[in-house]
């Protein structure tokens, strides 16, 4: 029996260790980390109001892939929606992050799953619906847009706000991401950025432009994170 086999059977994706004991014990170190982290936060105002709706717009939560650490803990219980992929790694990531109240909707890195999801997430959000979405997700290239973001809010209609974190001190996992983990008794910063509305009915050449300004917007976002950091430190 190869190790990866105590994790996860491909008869009983959903039974065993990888997706009970392996996620409820995340949940315990992680949730143990985040109480030992001294975090403040700017631009929160801007989540008021975009919870519970009925009818568009709705929200969109926008951050890169590294920096869902923080915002995991600080935004859960809240029915954020989030994508996942049904892959082993996307299925456990998914039981951890039901843990934390977010419910998920299934998505793939093939073509027609993709697109289904994305479907799925467009007809919540025309219903009010509040997602989280990491625009260069999940396989990178890293702080690099895709489409996503830009389809979703030019369609549903849905605002997009741009959200980053910035750590005094953290470990940055070997992936492609870089993944941030604040280090134990870290001080870290949340910024929420200034919301942003994108026209409907773009050509392709403006989707691009957008997916520009969606880079721009969270790196901006990281830089104010960053600075109001440096100024409690």
């Amino acid at each position: 029996m190869k190790l990866r086999d105590i994790f996860w059977t491909q008869s009983q994706p959903w039974k065993g260790v990888r997706t009970w004991t392996v996620p409820r014990a995340l949940r315990l170190l992680h949730s143990a980390l985040m109480l030992t982290i001294r975090l403040s936060t700017t631009g929160m105002h801007r989540t008021q109001g975009v919870y519970n709706r009925t009818q568009a717009p709705g929200t969109l939560f926008i951050l890169w892939h590294d920096h869902t650490f923080v915002p995991l803990f600080l935004f859960q219980g809240r029915g954020i929606g989030t994508l996942m992929s049904t892959s082993r790694a996307g299925q456990m990531q998914a039981a951890f992050w039901s843990l934390y109240g977010w419910p998920i909707v299934w998505g793939s890195t093939k073509k027609r799953a993709g697109i289904t999801a994305l479907r799925e997430i467009l007809k919540k959000m025309r219903e009010g619906a509040v997602f989280g979405f990491t625009p260069d997700g999940p396989k990178g290239p890293r702080h690099e847009a895709h489409g996503g973001a830009v389809y979703l809010a030019s369609k549903a209609p849905a605002i997009l706000l741009p959200i980053s974190v910035a750590a005094s001190r953290a470990w940055h996992l070997p992936t492609w991401d870089k993944y941030l983990i604040p280090k134990p008794f870290s001080r870290v910063h949340l910024h929420v950025g200034a919301p942003i509305e994108i026209p409907p009915d773009l050509t392709r050449e403006q989707t691009q432009e957008w997916q520009i300004k969606i880079a721009q917007a969270l790196e901006e976002a990281h830089r104010v994170a960053q600075w109001e950091l440096e100024q409690r430190l």
